[in-house]
């Protein structure tokens, strides 16, 4: 895995040199820049395949096409054969020159034909033509920033901020998006220049001509339900799986394992250790309380014969990496779980260089808990078309008593029961109960908490189990769950590869039936199944992870808001509104959740902006 920069237009001296420096820790065993008229790229490469032969920005033998490439094409075997069959020959064994001469041979239509983790810039001097491309789901992250006379493009938005001509000042939207959601879901940046390529998507930009935006992938809503049985769907599903995970495999050097006690990463295990000709290292974080897993982990562990080490995150009063976890993404992430992933992919690159994770088996099988809570919603709306007038009651409903509805490990407490009551108010505006859930700071609340305008009218939502599937890959998926883990794990220069994430695998499930996503009071229903036949513990239940700042980690939270949401901290950044701060600083004394949530945010706004403006 690697770290991608570059630009077009005039040449500006040093600069494609300071880029790289931004992108530096993306790639540890090597870097090359390369210029020529109109263009220049940089790279920093992280070797998993062909040490000696993936030098890059890697450019074809006639020097009509450059390329500087981030990830790993797991059809390459396939594709290098289609390729040569076509008359070009391969310099080196690296995926990377397929891109160049699949280019050569096919024209941008091959971009399609990639299935792996990439995000590339290819620059075809002929026509003097860039193009930028994202992998399906944005799994590698890609930012661009449109300059005068071209555009600038990297792995990382620090490494644009060198660009002289990249606005840097800050976009309201976005701080307001962040806050109220704990991370920005549309594209956008902090910096107002600066933008998020989307996933599937392919960027050309000619000389002199404006950029085009063309989707070559896009999710979609589930079709007509598949006639299959459920064991006929088993076994489909566990053929997928085990080909998606033996590709993925590829690697001259050992694959390790992030793995905790549940049905995710414990699929990925067993399918991996069939595969695998060597004994896999089991990465597992611990933090000794009610919701770990480590003991699961293990067991999983021992079954397939992994080498386990558990990294202890269990130091409650000391938060002083969370910091350097934040200041090392492009796009912060407003969730504790931030710091234990950090101290993970830090004690995973010490062994290894690449790991299999279990991100995306949620948002294909359907494992969030919230869907089952929309569903709730959903049929409570229909059955019921006054039901949103009972919100006054629900004010007054125990928190221990709703608790029992919300299948969550942390009690509602008193802003989270207030969170319910304004989710039944809007009951008959689904798009009102979808943003409400999803919000930590809610429409109503964050006009208190922050001078940053009034959000957008929410449009027309449908709460169908299908919908919010599609609504969670559009948006949470590649903007919150594979941005953070790209972040943190090549922070330290480790490649997370996360198989369920195979277009293949994802469209397979397009055709199923509700009741294979949840049913009989278990979600992920196939995959269960899945892991019942290869003889894993398949009905644990599905716990959210949740790092109990509330409670557990309450000190900790307090000194931390004490260092970064102290009044002067909040009137240096001119964001925040202290009342607000305040508010929440007393509602988590009394061990509120939602507290703990909103306090973490904008504790991780104000350590961001002081990592990455500092010189703005």
């Amino acid at each position: 895995m690697c770290g991608i920069a570059g630009y077009t237009g005039p040449r500006i001296d040093g600069l494609i040199d300071r880029m790289v420096d931004a992108i530096r820790h993306r790639g540890p065993d090597g870097e090359g820049t390369y210029c020529a008229s109109g263009i220049c790229l940089g790279h920093t490469r992280l070797a998993i395949l062909d040490m000696d032969g993936g030098a890059q920005p890697m450019v074809t033998e006639d020097g009509r096409i450059s390329v500087s490439y981030n990830g790993e094409i797991y059809n390459y075997p396939e594709l290098r054969a289609r390729i040569e069959a076509a008359g070009q020959s391969f310099r080196t064994d690296c995926d990377t020159e397929l891109i160049p001469l699949g280019y050569a041979i096919f024209g941008p239509t091959f971009f399609a034909e990639l299935n792996g983790i990439f995000a590339f810039a290819l620059h075809d001097a002929r026509t003097k033509t860039v193009y930028l491309v994202r992998d399906h789901f944005g799994i590698k992250p890609l930012y661009y920033a449109d300059i005068p006379g071209g555009i600038a493009f990297s792995s990382c938005a620090q490494a644009l901020a060198c660009h002289p001509e990249v606005d840097r000042s800050l976009d309201e939207r976005a701080l307001r998006d962040f806050l109220q959601y704990r991370y920005v879901p549309n594209g956008q940046h902090f910096f107002r220049g600066i933008r998020t390529l989307a996933p599937g998507t392919i960027l050309e930009k000619p000389a002199n001509e404006e950029p085009r935006l063309t989707h070559y992938w896009q999710p979609a809503a589930r079709k007509e339900h598949s006639q299959l049985s459920l064991a006929e769907w088993v076994d489909e599903t566990e053929a997928l799986i085990d080909d998606v995970v033996r590709a993925q495999l590829q690697s001259d050097f050992p694959v390790g394992l992030f793995l905790s006690g549940g049905v995710d990463s414990s699929v990925i295990a067993r399918f991996a250790a069939r595969h695998a000709a060597y004994d896999m290292t089991a990465f597992t974080f611990s933090m000794r309380d009610a919701g770990d897993e480590t003991a699961g982990a293990l067991e999983t562990a021992e079954a397939i014969g992994a080498r386990h080490k558990v990294v202890d995150v269990d130091n409650a009063d000391d938060f002083s990496n969370h910091y350097d976890a934040i200041a090392c993404m492009d796009l912060p992430v407003g969730d504790a779980i931030i710091l234990p992933t950090y101290q993970l992919c830090e004690a995973a690159a010490r062994d290894v260089k690449v790991v299999l994770t279990g991100e995306g088996a949620d948002e294909v099988f359907g494992g969030y808990v919230h869907f089952a809570a929309f569903a709730k919603f959903d049929r409570l709306r229909r059955l019921l078309p006054f039901a949103h007038l009972l919100s006054p009651l629900v004010r007054m409903v125990p928190s221990a008593l709703l608790d029992r509805f919300f299948d969550y490990q942390a009690s509602l407490g008193v802003l989270g029961r207030e969170k319910v009551a304004r989710m039944v108010t809007d009951l008959h505006r689904p798009e009102g109960i979808y943003r409400n859930a999803c919000a930590v700071i809610d429409d109503r609340d964050i006009t208190r908490a922050a001078d940053l305008g009034i959000p957008t009218p929410a449009n027309g939502m449908d709460l169908s189990l299908s919908n919010v599937m599609l609504e969670t890959v559009r948006t949470w998926l590649p903007y919150q769950i594979l941005n953070k883990m790209d972040q943190l794990s090549m922070a330290h220069g480790l490649e997370a590869r996360v198989p369920f994430l195979d277009p293949r695998l994802y469209e397979h499930m397009l055709s199923a039936p509700d009741e294979l996503f949840l049913a009989d009071g278990h979600n992920k229903r196939v995959l269960r199944e899945v892991l019942k036949r290869q003889g894993g513990a398949w009905a644990r239940p599905k716990l959210a992870f949740h790092v109990p700042m509330e409670q557990r980690y309450r000190a900790g939270l307090e000194r931390l808001c004490g260092d970064w949401l102290s009044p002067e901290t909040v009137r240096r950044h001119g964001i925040l509104k202290q009342p607000f701060v305040e508010e929440n600083l007393a509602h988590l004394r009394r061990g509120d959740f939602l507290a703990s949530k909103r306090l973490v945010t904008m504790a991780s706004l104000h350590m961001w902006l002081d990592a990455n403006t500092a010189n703005r």
